[in-house]
């Protein structure tokens, strides 16, 4: 899957539309990098190609993929893209919502207080514009958020970025501190201070990825989910995120998910897991190049194909022995193997040891049918329409081989011989012959009457005319039989 794509409003051939109301509304507040990536991005978003990647963007921009991500999730929180931070992770640009645009008109006076404890909280640095305030007060109606609470968040946000932070960033903050359910300034500082905690620990996995960036608010979030509602210790996330040096922070939260998602939680239960991943992940690529297919991806292969196989009880030696045959016999895709795979587990045979024994009786049956095929006066090999009659005649109708093959004999010479001896079996296992002998003894029979009667259906039978009831009670046995 590509890294970008866009909403089918925002697809163009061969240029980038970028609306005003971003650049004069999102543009001025937003990080230079930030800012980059997402121009960037867009541009990127119209390919389909190995360049759209978060790794293009990252050598392009000089920056690392966690930064990437970082600067996706600040547009998220903004409603401008849609991220969703899987392995690997993905990106949609939205169109700008039109609701955005017009905000209640609101008396100053009202936040007269917090207007100028705003202003005072940037010392040295950038006046607050009309439109900045216009956006805290219509926050702070729009929620039950309290004002000193808002001016703490603000406060957090100065100090970890500098005076020259956004709006944007701080009210990202500010919305997250109250999915939380913090609103109050108690509540509030108390969430803040629990942030700031992990700093200490943020800087050991921070140097174990082999980041050198600051920390964002989304870093002290990551650890909080990891920490607090994943159940993750601090060692084992510092020990994930020395396999993580190229994915970064992202990469980090990637896997841990996906560990917790597994029920791994300690060190001992991700390296089993890990060592299980990789061996399915090695069985996955054996299989398919034993099956002359490629992918790129085998993510999608070990999903619906070798887990479901495993979970069916066959083992890896089995599945890989498996695909050789099938690649013997020109079943060279994965729904091929799928369903001779399929069919082996309705016949119970999901060990080598079955498969050998399975392969060993049919091989016995083949030169069993290419004894009775030579008898007919062909010389081929064996098909898999032989091998359906051979199981009607032996399984279903009962016939002994000597039979088959004293009837295989009469069809020497026929323009059909093998159609031409099913016909012969099937007169057998009407008239109830079992033996050699009774069907000798039928077969001079049939010479005496065969002045007085047709051939027709393959057996001799007398002309004559059925009324509608005697046709209808036919069928009605027929399919009896059938169920």
């Amino acid at each position: 899957m590509a890294f970008c794509n866009k909403e089918k409003q925002l697809i163009h051939d061969g240029y980038s539309v970028i609306s005003n109301k971003f650049l004069l509304n999102y543009i001025p507040d937003a990080p230079d990098k930030f800012a980059a990536v997402y121009l960037l991005g867009l541009a990127l978003a119209d390919s389909e190609g190995e360049d759209n990647s978060i790794e293009t963007i990252a050598k392009k921009l000089n920056i690392s993929a966690d930064d990437v991500i970082a600067a996706y999730q600040y547009w998220d929180e903004l409603d401008l893209v849609t991220l969703v931070n899987d392995a690997p992770a993905h990106v949609t640009y939205l169109a700008l919502k039109d609701s955005a645009s017009a905000l209640r008109k609101i008396n100053p006076s009202k936040y007269r207080t917090f207007s100028k404890r705003l202003q005072d909280l940037f010392i040295g640095g950038r006046q607050i514009t009309p439109q900045e305030y216009d956006v805290y007060y219509q926050f702070l109606e729009d929620t039950t958020f309290e004002p000193e609470a808002l001016l703490a968040v603000i406060k957090y946000c100065i100090a970890l970025k500098g005076n020259n932070i956004g709006y944007q960033y701080i009210m990202t903050v500010a919305r997250n501190v109250m999915r939380k359910g913090a609103t109050t300034l108690a509540t509030v500082a108390e969430h803040l201070d629990c942030q700031q905690k992990y700093d200490e620990d943020l800087k050991l996995v921070f140097k174990n990825l082999g980041t050198a960036r600051k920390f964002e608010h989304s870093d002290r979030l990551m650890y909080d989910k990891w920490t607090r509602e994943l159940g993750f210790t601090q060692d084992v996330i510092i020990n994930v995120a020395k396999d993580c040096k190229k994915g970064g922070m992202s990469m980090l939260d990637g896997k841990l998910c996906e560990y917790y998602r597994s029920g791994a939680m300690s060190l001992k239960e991700i390296e089993c897991y890990t060592e299980q991943k990789n061996r399915i992940y090695e069985l996955a690529k054996n299989i398919n190049k034993a099956i002359g297919v490629y992918y790129q991806s085998l993510d999608v292969v070990v999903d619906e194909y070798i887990v479901r196989w495993l979970n069916k009880g066959f083992d890896g030696e089995t599945l890989l022995q498996i695909a050789k045959y099938c690649f013997k016999t020109n079943i060279r895709t994965l729904n091929g193997l799928s369903s001779v795979i399929d069919k082996l587990y309705k016949n119970g045979i999901t060990t080598q040891q079955a498969l050998h024994e399975y392969i060993s009786a049919v091989s016995r049956q083949d030169e069993q049918i290419k004894k009775i095929i030579n008898k007919c006066g062909l010389d081929r090999r064996v098909t898999a329409n032989d091998r359906l009659l051979y199981k009607t005649w032996t399984a279903e109708w009962r016939m002994n081989a000597d039979v088959i093959e004293f009837a295989a004999e009469k069809a020497v010479g026929t323009n059909a011989p093998i159609a031409y001896l099913n016909r012969i079996l099937a007169e057998y296992k009407h008239s109830g012959v079992t033996t050699v002998e009774q069907a000798k003894a039928q077969s001079a029979a049939n010479k005496q009457t065969a002045a007085t009667k047709v051939l027709i259906g393959g057996r001799d039978i007398e002309r004559r005319q059925y009324t509608d009831d005697e046709l209808n009670a036919l069928f009605t046995v027929l399919t009896e039989t059938e169920d």
